[in-house]
């Protein structure tokens, strides 16, 4: 019995060294995908917000262009993987393109990079749509899935600014974003019953930038967003989603954050934290 007590004691004195106070609680790792044009970008605090709580290399940053680009950066003494360039071609393709280019980025991480075999995803805009159409193609895998302001209905912007997509580059992505493709593709892949890993699912995060309708944002969308949403189609929204598009039927909703416009979503901490609370 000695013995044994000696073991049990060296095991609890290993887990609180200091090279294992770090390590995350978390089940599986965490893979971030981005939206349309990857226009809106993950700040600083929002990924330090989530390595602290996944711990040293274990989230990991998908841009969903052709480049297999691989750079490592680090914050708060942690280590976050990021794979492809962090420019305005990611984000640009269809739906079903950036899902099947998000696919090989997976495979690469897993191979060479220490990704899990199921992990947990929070994607913002159009990327939770990308993110859907992975868990379909690729069923068993997702263990959990937050959006943060994804268009689960669509906007009427895609419809209203189609001719902007060819100027940008992003034909195929502005027509997935228009509501009546969404509408389709929620009848070919439902939320509800979506094949998430051991009975995973997914979450919605929405903003709403009612107090914030001077805010520019990248390039003047969230001020042109948000007025011609209201104006013209009399709804409120967080300056590019209308409100009732970013919760969809089979999804839980987490929270709303009044005052937090599309931007927010994948900058303030707080958002972070609160994606990070239910993916355990």
């Amino acid at each position: 019995m000695k013995g044994v007590h000696l073991a049990i004691a060296a095991l609890l004195f290993l887990c609180v060294l200091p090279g294992n106070a770090d390590a995350s609680e978390k089940q599986f790792d965490l893979v971030l995908v981005h939206g349309l044009t990857n226009k809106h970008r993950w700040s600083d605090s929002f990924l330090r917000a989530l390595v602290n709580e996944w711990g040293s290399g274990n989230v990991y940053v998908i841009y969903t262009n052709q480049s297999m680009q691989v750079s490592k950066r680090t914050i708060d003494g942690k280590t976050i993987t990021f794979i492809g360039k962090n420019d305005f071609s990611a984000g640009d393709d269809s739906v079903k393109d950036q899902a099947e280019i998000m696919a090989e980025k997976i495979e690469v991480l897993k191979r060479d990079h220490g990704l899990s075999p199921q992990f947990y995803i929070i994607a913002h805009s159009m990327g939770g749509l990308v993110s859907r159409q992975y868990i379909y193609d690729h069923p068993n895998t997702v263990a959990g899935l937050v959006t943060l302001g994804t268009p689960h209905h669509g906007s009427p912007l895609a419809s209203d600014f189609d001719w902007l997509g060819f100027f940008i580059g992003a034909e195929a992505a502005m027509d997935n974003l228009r509501p009546e493709w969404v509408e389709d593709f929620n009848r070919r892949f439902p939320v509800e019953n979506a094949p998430l890993y051991n009975g995973g699912k997914i979450y919605t995060i929405r903003g709403d930038s009612d107090g914030k309708i001077w805010e520019w944002g990248a390039m003047g969308e969230l001020y042109v967003g948000w007025h011609i949403l209201h104006k013209k189609h009399g709804t409120d929204s967080d300056g590019l989603v209308p409100h009732a598009s970013a919760v969809i039927e089979g999804a839980v909703h987490l929270a709303d954050f009044p005052n937090y416009h599309h931007l927010d979503l994948v900058t303030r901490e707080e958002v972070a934290k609160k994606a990070a609370e239910v993916l355990r």
